[in-house]
């Protein structure tokens, strides 16, 4: 079974880690990828709940993430979906638009420079010997990751 931490360890591998992604909420640059409560197959660890699924998290800031657990701690899952909407609409006006686009554009260059990164050292690693995979897969999987982060880009 997958854990809490191998979770958001493959979130991080294969959608860069939540600092080069604006918060769902404000705007502003995450730090978390946040569990959304949406789930419905959610397990549990000492963390809190979590989901197998990567589409069950988003990228938040700190301050919004806690605002939003909180949020469901209180109101519960039947409340929640109508507090959330009030909540985002919040968090978005109490920021202004220079300052998301101030953050836009530092989180754009160390997007790009951790997705240099990550290209330079793709190219020097030696293949691993612990499988036989075919040409065919290896190929495959090296495209869809790349195109992944790639299309990451364009957010």
């Amino acid at each position: 079974m997958t854990t809490y931490a191998a979770t958001h360890k493959r979130l991080n591998q294969l959608k860069l880690p939540a600092k080069y992604s604006a918060c769902d909420w404000c705007g502003l640059t995450a730090s978390d990828w946040a569990y959304q409560w949406n789930d419905a197959n959610a397990l549990d660890s000492e963390h809190g709940p979590y989901s197998l699924s990567t589409t069950s998290y988003a990228p938040m800031c700190r301050r919004c993430h806690n605002t939003m657990d909180h949020t469901h701690r209180t109101y519960g899952p039947e409340r929640f979906p109508y507090e959330v909407t009030r909540l985002k609409e919040s968090a978005y006006g109490a920021v202004s638009d220079d300052r998301r686009a101030l953050d836009a554009r530092d989180r754009e260059v160390s997007r790009k420079a951790a997705l240099r990164h990550v290209e330079a050292q793709e190219a020097t690693r030696k293949p691993r010997r612990t499988k036989a995979e075919s040409a065919a897969v290896q190929s495959a999987l090296a495209l869809m990751s790349r195109g992944y982060r790639h299309n990451s880009l364009e957010r």
